[in-house]
Order: structure tokens, then sequence, then C-alpha cells
């Protein structure tokens, strides 16, 4: 997994694991001199057309934390900010616990008859969309960090596997899950807290779908006529719960910081296509346009941080190893200086 800072900086240099920086002049004057005048050339800068070729650009090929695809986006997105104009763009490595599929026994689920053969079993994978058929290295449908086994056992629907909904099975209903494989559909909660509250149920397995009623808008076609999900499409994430570890950019950090920071992260399950993509493409032309600013003589009044983070996939474990290891930013850290700071977290497995 991938962790990558970037933080622009012209006077003062402060030691970090990946970051590059500009920090505003020690003059106060600048050629964009009003917060108006900035929003205004800022706003001017920023193109559609820009995000919409970032966003082609970065979903060209899987790019799961860990593998050698997201490292090439890494890599890719690097070199782009020193485009924009960053005074120095380094990634930083972190080993960190990812959990992948074993691609010699791939999942699926089976329907068993009273003689114990199978009658039934889904797909071993996704069927590729058109014009991804060659394409390498897409990881099949799994929950990162579940556990492993090849349960047995009767069914039960739990609709979204809430607290409310095991009680109503139980209390009201009368419906043990004790034993039982659960069915639950996504929404509503973290997948993860689905599966602790089915643990908590009694129940050996939970089988986790995309129900249409959540998953389609109406009147728009399954990809890729549409946007909505096809019928063999699958979702992936990862079921670890984080016990309330609370927001992974601050932990630590005392209430004056100064610090702004703006982004999200870079990894994906595929393609990433939606998420997180489409928000990425948002932040490198934003990254772009602050560049072009900044070559202009503008400098930001407080930090900025814009951070590009790795391996949220599995459990937002970028953000918060890049938070862990810099809980001493400060007030104090930031001496004279308002630096912008472009980051990018990379993480390797």
């Amino acid at each position: 997994m991938f962790l990558f800072l970037a933080r622009c900086l012209s006077h003062h240099l402060l030691w970090w694991c990946l970051l590059s920086w500009f920090a505003k002049p020690t003059e106060k004057k600048t050629s964009l001199s009003t917060h108006g005048d900035m929003r205004t050339a800022f706003m001017t800068e920023m193109k559609a057309e820009n995000i919409k070729q970032f966003l082609y650009n970065f979903t060209q090929l899987p790019h799961l934390a860990g593998t050698k695809g997201n490292m090439h986006l890494a890599q890719q997105v690097q070199a782009e900010w020193k485009k924009f104009g960053l005074d120095s763009v380094q990634l930083a490595h972190y080993d960190v616990l990812l959990s992948y599929p074993d691609d010699t026994k791939p999942n699926y689920i089976s329907i068993i008859d009273e003689h114990g053969n199978e009658i039934f079993n889904t797909s071993l994978s996704e069927p590729p969309p058109p014009g991804y058929e060659a394409v390498k290295d897409v990881v099949p449908p799994y929950s990162a960090f579940s556990a492993q086994g090849v349960p047995e056992g009767e069914l039960v629907y739990v609709n979204y596997g809430r607290t409310e909904d095991f009680f109503t099975l139980e209390r009201v209903m009368g419906i043990n899950c004790t034993g039982k494989i659960v069915i639950a559909r996504y929404g509503k909660i973290f997948r993860g807290n689905k599966v602790k509250n089915a643990e908590l149920a009694g129940a050996k397995g939970i089988i986790l779908y995309s129900d249409p009623a959540d998953y389609c808008a109406p009147g728009v076609d399954p990809y890729p006529d549409g946007w909505n999900l096809p019928g063999g499409g699958a979702q992936r994430g990862n079921v670890l719960n984080l016990n309330g570890a609370g927001d992974p950019l601050t932990p630590g950090y005392p209430a004056k910081d100064r610090y702004v920071i703006l982004g999200g992260h870079r990894d994906s399950w595929v393609f990433g296509g939606i998420d997180p993509q489409s928000g990425a493409a948002v932040v490198h032309e934003i990254v772009r346009s602050f560049g072009k600013l900044k070559k202009e003589g503008w400098r930001p009044r407080r930090t900025v941080i814009f951070a590009s983070w790795d391996a949220e996939e599995f459990g937002l474990l970028g953000s918060t190893e890049w938070a862990e290891v810099n809980q001493w930013c400060s007030e104090r850290n930031l001496h004279d200086a308002s630096p912008l700071i472009m980051c990018v977290i990379i993480m390797r497995a």
C-alpha cells in the first residue's frame, strides 16, 4: 500500500515522510491581492474538460491498493503534480496488512440438495464489460478482511442487517439466526457492522448483495448503456471494524491546527470510475489550478493540504497511517509560512 504526499516549499523545509509544498513568500503582496480576486481566478482556471480527461486517464486499468497498478498510478499523479508546478513531490512507503482473495479458490455461493449435491452455484467472477475483456489483474468480488471458511446452513433474510433488523427477527417474528447463513442487502450501515451484527446474532455466515431497490436509479439503463450496476456486477469492500477510530486525518491534532485538508483516496477495487476517480479527477484539476495561481505569485493565507490517499478501500489505512506518523503537526510547526501542501500516500502490502 502506497501513500503519497506532495508539498510545495519556497522557504521552510519540514521533514515529512512524503510531501511537497509551496509556502507564501515573506513579503505580503502577491499578484492576486484579495480573496475575491483569487476566487475568481481559481474558478476561471478550473476546466470541466480537464476533469473529464483526468477521470478517463485514471480509470484505464485496475489499481487495487498494494499492487503494481496502483503504484504506477501514484507515479503518474506524482509526475503530473510536479508538472503542475509543485516544488517537491515524494513517495512514502508504509508496511501494512492488506487482504486479498485466493485466485485459486474464488468465492462462490451454492445451493446443496439433501444428498449433498450442488444444484446451483454463482459465477466465479464478474463478466467483463464490453471493451475490457483483455484487461488483467481484475480482483474477483470478495470482502476484504473476512474470515476464511466454507459455512453451510439454512438461509435467513435480515433486511439491511442492522441491530433493529435482528431485533425484529428475534423479538417480533421469533426467528433465531444462530447457526444460520443470513442474507443482507447493502445500504443504511457499513458492511462491517452488518457482519458484526450477524456474528453477534449467532450466524455462521453472511451473504451481502446489492438490491436493485437501493442501487438502480429509475429510468437509467445498466452499464454500459447507462450507469446502473449490471446484473452480473457485485460490490467489493472491506468488513474491517476500526472500533470508532474517528476522523483518520485529525487524530491527535490540536484544536488550533491551521491545516485545511482537501482530497480523497486514489485506490479502487478495480477501475474506480465513480468511486473514487470521479472525485480524484476533480482534486487533480484543483491541484493544477492552484499550481497555476502559485506560478503567478499567489500564496494561501492558511496551509492547504491536498491528499490522494491509498488503501481507503481496506479501511482508511492510508490516511490513518499518515495521520499517525504526523501527529506532531501543529501550529508551532508552521513557523511564519502558509505552505500549500499536496500529499499523496502510497502503501505497500
